[in-house]
């Protein structure tokens, strides 16, 4: 469901805004709003510092230098006391980290200066006078620069033979680097020739001294230069055992940040914030005030007629995890139905059959639980987790109706999809038309609640009369009454589909065209054969690991290449299914069954709260945008 909001109004005294601010975002229970008067934020030089500190890219340096978490590593904790007070560690390791850094870059781009120079000198090598005195005479043009391979020995003929002359020396990435001596007398024509056949001119480095000499002195440089990064590699190294003092430094930096952020209004003696609460949480909200001040005004409001609020929704423990499938869509509106608990069991209930094997689906629970136990996900990654591991129980539940064990057919309680695929076409086709209904019933129940019941009848009712009409029209026993429902729900649409037009006419082309909307369910029904179409891919392509793992299981050698071949085959089998299952239900809900009664557009609700990316603090409450944001069972 959706938890209405209160529009709180807090006035207390500017000598306790500090702890007041702390206190609500260790509750995380208010999502501030600009007041409705002028605001003015807080300007200090404090807000400054922290928006321009290079913390995070230090600390992705010091990651680089620091020891790898485990996989079944949980994030590191600390008590609210503990991070309520200021990490001077932390900021002292910030300040030697950019130190360290500012050397390394300083001398990177000494040894990039110097292999610069190097790579300039080194075409020139085999000239035997001092750079600086290699220029053209008054009988003589000289002009350095580049050929290309495959006309080097074009040009070097054409030269040799007009009586001029050419010093080749080094190849480069360039090109081959040479000296063109060409007699001043008509130069300019040999120099255009030889340009068409790709002689690039350039110019050498104006230096008296011998080149390799230089070039040495430079590499002596450089590896001294090379020297000094490693000793401040080094200190990285020492450094990267603190990582936690720095990644508790930047989450309290951001939470002081967010904390300075805040609108609010300000007299002499008082500060005024605005923002949204919950309604369900307004005594734990007080709570949070009254335990750092009693000199305070809080007032509660409703919503105003043009306010939107924020959206938050409350289900049990289960029906939660399955929120982040409907916030991956959009958000309910605040004066919207919740389609979460409707959602979120046909959701579960799909993904088991597209998967369809209870060797597969044990697999999921087991994996997902060691996940969930070790790792501990949070947020909304924490409940797709938990998505996953539900939808392993129907996996199994449905593996088992189909008689489906990693590939391998036992003893079908329903029907074994791959030798009875029309009887899992229309079992699906029928799970699409019950999932639709239930939409339209919501859409009903819509209707009533905005005092527009009639138009639940006429657009929703109509069309589940007519669906189930169709399908009775199929079975011999029922054909009389699938006429009937037919012609009713038919009747129902052609005489109220066009009731808004205002022209006889017009009610009658908008009933007609109403009835050609039979299309658009159709379609939507058949986009549930994705149910036969994933789940005979699952079977399939498990029954064909099995068939290659016993191919080779001959010998003891085969017996190994099999368990080998199996493992890899069906774990493959196994996540690929799961991300097709994941995106093609997904698709069926967003684009099939909210089509039918859902818009969404709420705005997500973002109280202000502590910030935990590295590091957990206990006793500091997560967003309280949703009841179960803990990815372990609670």
């Amino acid at each position: 469901m959706i938890v209405p909001m209160k529009k709180a109004t807090l006035t207390f005294l500017k000598n306790e805004q500090s702890e007041v601010l702390k206190s609500l975002q260790k509750g995380a229970h208010i999502m501030f709003i600009e007041p409705d008067e002028d605001a003015s934020t807080e300007s200090g030089t404090e807000l400054a510092k922290i928006e321009t500190q290079n913390s995070e890219a230090m600390l992705r340096l010091l990651n680089n230098y620091s020891k790898k978490p485990g996989f079944f590593e949980n994030k590191p904790s600390v008590s609210y006391s503990d991070f309520s007070q200021d990490s001077d560690r932390g900021l002292d390791l910030l300040k030697a980290i950019e130190e360290v850094n500012s050397e390394i870059q300083s001398h990177n781009s000494t040894i990039s200066n110097l292999e610069s120079e190097n790579a300039s000198l080194r075409p020139w090598l085999g000239i035997d006078i001092p750079l600086d005195q290699l220029h053209s005479s008054k009988s003589v043009f000289i002009q350095p620069g580049f050929l290309q391979p495959e006309t080097k020995d074009e040009i070097i003929s054409y030269l040799q033979e007009n009586g001029q002359d050419i010093q080749v020396l080094e190849t480069v990435p360039e090109g081959i680097a040479c000296v063109v001596f060409l007699y001043m007398k008509g130069y300019e024509e040999y120099l255009n020739h030889i340009k068409e056949l790709g002689f690039s001119e350039t110019k050498v480095p104006q230096t008296s001294e011998d080149p390799l000499k230089i070039i040495r002195r430079n590499n002596d440089e450089i590896k001294k230069e090379r020297e000094q990064i490693k000793q401040c590699t080094s200190k990285l190294n020492e450094y990267g055992s603190e990582r936690e003092q720095l990644e508790l430094f930047i989450q309290q930096e951001e939470s002081k940040k967010r904390r300075l952020e805040a609108p609010f209004v300000s007299t002499i003696e008082t500060v005024t914030y605005q923002g949204w609460v919950r309604s369900d949480r307004t005594r734990e909200f007080k709570k949070d005030i009254e335990a750092v001040t009693d000199v305070y005004d809080l007032e509660l409001t409703d919503p105003e007629e043009g306010e939107i609020p924020p959206t938050v929704t409350k289900n049990n423990y289960f029906l939660a995890q399955f929120e982040t499938i409907t916030d991956a869509f959009s958000l309910p509106k605040f004066n919207s139905l919740d389609p979460a608990p409707v959602a979120g069991p046909w959701y579960w209930f799909i993904y088991g059959m597209m998967m369809g094997d209870a060797g597969y689906g044990a697999c999921m629970v087991i994996a997902l639980f060691l996940f969930r136990k070790f790792k501990k996900p949070q947020g909304e990654f924490g409940k797709l987790v938990n998505v996953l591991y539900y939808s392993g129980y129907t996996t199994i539940f449905w593996g088992i109706l189909f008689g489906s064990y990693f590939g391998e057919t036992y003893h079908p309680i329903l029907f074994n999809p791959l030798e009875a695929p029309i009887y899992m076409l229309i079992f699906s086709l029928i799970i699409g038309v019950l999932q639709l209904f239930s939409g339209m019933i919501l859409k009903m129940v819509i209707d009533y609640r905005e005092g527009h019941f009639m138009d639940g009848v006429y657009d929703e009712l109509s069309w589940m009369i007519l669906i189930i009409g169709c399908g009775l029209l199929f079975l011999e026993s029922t054909r009389i009454i699938g006429i009937i429902f037919v012609a009713v729900g038919a009747l129902i649409i052609l005489f109220t589909a066009g009731r808004d037009k205002p022209t006889i006419l017009g009610k009658i082309g908008g009933g007609l065209l109403g009835l050609y909307g039979i299309t658009d369910y159709l379609s939507d029904i058949l986009s549930y054969s994705r149910i036969l179409a994933l789940g005979l891919a699952t079977s399939v392509v498990g029954m064909v690991m099995n068939m290659l793992a016993g191919m080779v299981a001959f010998n003891f050698i085969g017996y190994i290449f099999a368990a080998i071949i199996f493992l890899v085959g069906h774990i493959f089998n196994i996540v690929l299914s799961m991300l097709s299952a994941y995106v093609h239900d997904s698709r069926l809900q967003y684009i099939e069954f909210f089509n039918k009664f859902y818009d969404g557009g709420g705005k997500p609700f973002k109280p202000i709260e502590i910030d935990q990316r590295y590091i957990d603090v206990t006793g500091a409450d997560l967003s309280q945008g949703s009841n179960a944001v803990k990815g372990n069972l609670e």
